[in-house]
């Protein structure tokens, strides 16, 4: 607890720190202030999106060093969750427009809720997949490396899903800025799929799930290696910048 009230003032401030902490922590609010954002953060009380909120607002795993020409206009967050990355790069970088893909209805519920006053953030309920379609997250009860995401078989428990070359022409985009995914392992198939739009990519940020997915760290690797990136670590992220950017 003490760890969370000093990490809070830190990145905040005292009493924006304290502020939040206690909304948080103390009192077990739904929502809470962050400096630089116009609205409060809405999350679910001890779950899961405290350490969300951790990862992204206080550890910054997000707070990438880009290059001083690379200024993100354009960015898509794959796997935006209830939105908490989403509001991390709007207050960061300040784009033009944040496409914000999440699947899950529980999730986009309050990711629409959070996104919903800053016009920039476009959410979108969509899975991130090698191709236009839905998908079907299967557990076969072997624990993390037994969660799969497959091509959907029963439409009673599928998602929908898009892929990158859709939401480019969908939006009509030429450059995507940055890419930011964390999706559960269904990076092996969208990188074993059609990889052209890296070619319109300056910058992906992406968590690897091969523990869960066998094979997605070399279906990653391969395809980038078509393509003229620098690579770095952040965190859990895996940060490939492209050397013209």
């Amino acid at each position: 607890m003490l760890s969370l009230l000093l990490n809070c003032i830190r990145i905040f401030g005292f009493v924006p720190g304290v502020a939040a902490y206690v909304r948080i922590k103390v009192l077990k609010r739904k929502s809470f202030y962050v400096p630089g954002l116009s609205h409060p953060i809405f999350y679910r009380p001890g779950t899961v999106d405290v350490s969300t909120f951790r990862e992204i607002f206080l550890r910054q795993e997000y707070a990438i060093n880009l290059p001083e020409t690379l200024k993100p206009k354009v960015i898509i967050d794959a796997g935006a969750n209830i939105g908490f990355t989403s509001l991390f790069f709007l207050r960061r970088y300040a784009p033009e427009r944040i496409i914000s893909l999440e699947p899950d209805s529980g999730n986009f519920e309050l990711l629409k809720k959070n996104t919903e006053k800053y016009p920039t953030i476009v959410p979108v309920q969509k899975a991130l997949w090698y191709k236009e379609g839905a998908i079907e997250i299967i557990d076969k009860g072997y624990g993390l490396r037994g969660f799969t995401v497959e091509d959907a078989i029963d439409s009673k428990t599928s998602l929908p899903a898009t892929n990158l070359d859709n939401l480019l022409t969908t939006h009509k985009l030429e450059t995507i800025d940055i890419v930011k995914m964390d999706i559960e392992g269904s990076e092996k198939e969208v990188f074993e799929g059609d990889t052209r739009w890296l070619a319109n990519t300056r910058c992906l940020i992406i968590e690897l799930h091969d523990r869960m997915k066998p094979g997605c760290s070399k279906a990653v690797f391969e395809a980038i290696n078509r393509y003229n990136f620098d690579f770095s670590i952040r965190g859990e992220n895996l940060v490939f910048i492209k050397r013209d950017s």
